[in-house]
């Protein structure tokens, strides 16, 4: 496969895993459900996620690119796509159920597979591995906020 190819299918299914968990989340964040949670005093401003998770699933999409040049094959994509199923799992689980308490379970596995990922891009990308942090650094970010919001309501 080309390296124009795995880029357009890497950043294809990252686009289509983003697409879809927007539009799970919009229905349920303009709704009375996600109005009514309580919700921690560090919860971000609504602008904060559309932004982070704009920048994220580029590099999402870019460090196993990345990684794949560098080598990566199966060992690589196989935790890359479980996480990005995660992903999406997380957001049906909690915006598209409206289930916290199911989403905390999905976003821990997510965590996990983020980090397996991270991990088996760095004999091929140490680069990529990097690009991989920050999003990582997020859904522990969003674990948190997701345990406050079952513990608050």
């Amino acid at each position: 496969m080309s390296n124009l190819a795995a880029l357009v299918i890497f950043g294809g299914a990252t686009a289509l895993v983003a697409g879809l968990g927007s539009w799970i989340t919009a229905a349920s964040v303009d709704s009375q459900w996600f109005d009514a949670l309580a919700k921690p005093a560090f919860y971000p401003p609504s602008a904060t996620f559309g932004i982070v998770w704009t920048i994220l699933y580029v590099l999402i999409a870019l460090s196993v690119w990345i990684a794949w040049r560098g080598g990566g094959r199966a060992e690589m994509l196989i935790p890359w796509f479980i996480q990005l199923a995660l992903n999406l799992g997380w957001t049906m689980a909690f915006f598209g159920a409206r289930a916290p308490e199911i989403g905390m379970v999905v976003i821990i596995a997510l965590l996990l597979a983020a980090i397996w990922t991270a991990a088996a891009m760095w004999p091929h990308s140490r680069f990529a591995a990097l690009m991989f942090v920050p999003y990582i650094l997020w859904v522990a970010f969003a674990a948190v906020l997701n345990w406050s919001i079952v513990a608050l309501n």
